[in-house]
């Protein structure tokens, strides 16, 4: 059996052999996105705008194509190129470097650390989408049907105007038939349940503190994951989708409530 050693070098995983040279071939190279964060979103493009396609688990590694720009991986997943976050929140890279028999038989991190002996290491199996994710993707997809559309207070029009907790209470009743206050204080104190801000998901409402409420019950939005909230106002003064990291939005975060159980 060959004899591996796992070492960190700058931040990646390298799985080198302890004594190469009792091995004819050739060392080969791979390069995976690693996510360290639940339910990552993969999109069918480097832009939030676009599809989202499905969601990789804590600990998942695909096999990287490219680094699109700063903000997008380019990676491979059941078949296809699709894109990944590049926040170091979400994900990291991985490097595996392996030094074996074949110089043509590619290798994944899984045949890398299993004995010479067992079989090629098969690519994951499809996973069943949680009903809550699907009632998610609803709410983020009816959201972004009025991205652009001007904030204008007490108003809860589609394509007309929004004031931040009407177009909240708008799109879940839209999505899924949930109906509840439009009022970003009821919101706050009585819809769905508390849930902790370590561990929001999509779909879950967003409270912020305003000089006027700094329990949150001043300002609502939509978490669609990866950092982002989706959300009307908020001194853009239409519905627009922010990141919360480095922005008023992630430091003024209060407070969350989960509607979709």
């Amino acid at each position: 059996m060959r004899n591996l050693k796992l070492s960190l070098i700058t931040g990646a995983l390298t799985v080198a052999a302890i004594t190469p040279t009792a091995f004819a071939g050739t060392t080969q190279v791979h390069n995976f996105v690693e996510t360290n964060h639940g339910w990552v979103s993969y999109h069918s493009a480097a832009s939030l705008k676009s599809p989202i396609l499905g969601r990789l688990l804590i600990g998942d590694k695909a096999p990287l194509v490219a680094k699109a720009n700063a903000y997008w991986y380019e990676i491979k997943w059941n078949g296809k190129d699709v894109y990944i976050t590049t926040d170091s929140f979400y994900t990291h890279l991985v490097t595996v470097t392996t030094t074996g028999t074949s110089p043509t038989q590619p290798v994944s991190p899984t045949a890398a650390s299993a004995p010479a002996s067992s079989s090629p290491a098969t690519s994951p199996a499809p996973t069943t989408t949680p009903s809550w994710q699907v009632e998610a993707d609803k709410v983020i997809a009816t959201a972004k049907t009025q991205l652009n559309v001007p904030y204008l207070w007490g108003k809860q029009e589609p394509g007309v105007g929004f004031d931040c907790s009407n177009f909240t209470a708008w799109t879940f009743r839209t999505a899924l038939g949930i109906r509840f206050s439009g009022s970003s204080v009821t919101q706050r104190n009585s819809v769905g349940t508390p849930v902790a801000l370590s561990d929001i998901r999509e779909g879950d409402l967003l409270f912020f503190a305003t000089a006027n409420n700094p329990t949150g019950g001043g300002h609502v939005g939509i978490y669609m994951g990866n950092g982002m909230v989706i959300q009307e106002g908020g001194g853009w003064g239409k519905v627009t989708i922010e990141p919360l990291r480095g922005t008023w939005l992630g430091r003024n975060l209060v407070f969350a409530r989960r509607v979709i159980q």
